[in-house]
């Protein structure tokens, strides 16, 4: 099992820097029938991270739509995230972030005993020498 982000799911559907290392690592979990997972709330903010795409002439409002359907059926499972908020909050205060969001797949990772790979590189540098687990897709 793998915990991905949604900056990382973006990187599969969207060119972006470290999207060539993204649709290879993506296709080697295929391959070794890794389930994908993440927090319920990853769709809103892949649907946020299509809109800014949106606002750079990147992508179309239908397109978005279509990719944000295609999130819904590429077989990521979507797990709660009530239960990971106290987690998250800790991990967000101890590693100095401002928003709680990735500490929330972080809190899912842990819990699930599992890889979390993430593509903002800002999170990684911070969680890294703690979190093992954490991985960041630009040293695939």
């Amino acid at each position: 099992m793998v915990v991905i982000d949604a900056s990382l799911a973006v990187k599969v559907v969207v060119e972006e820097e470290y999207t060539v290392e993204t649709r290879a690592r993506f296709r080697s979990w295929q391959i070794a029938g890794l389930p994908l997972v993440a927090p319920d709330f990853m769709a809103s903010e892949f649907a946020t991270a299509l809109r800014k795409k949106i606002a750079e002439g990147i992508l179309t409002n239908e397109g978005a739509k279509l990719l944000l359907t295609g999130l819904y059926r590429s077989g990521i499972d979507f797990l709660p995230s009530r239960p990971l908020h106290n987690r998250a909050i800790d991990l967000t205060v101890e590693l100095n972030q401002r928003l709680a969001y990735d500490s929330h797949y972080l809190a899912l990772a842990e819990s699930l005993d599992c890889e979390f790979w993430i593509a903002d590189q800002p999170f990684y540098r911070a969680a890294r020498n703690s979190y093992p687990r954490v991985r960041w897709i630009g040293n695939y």
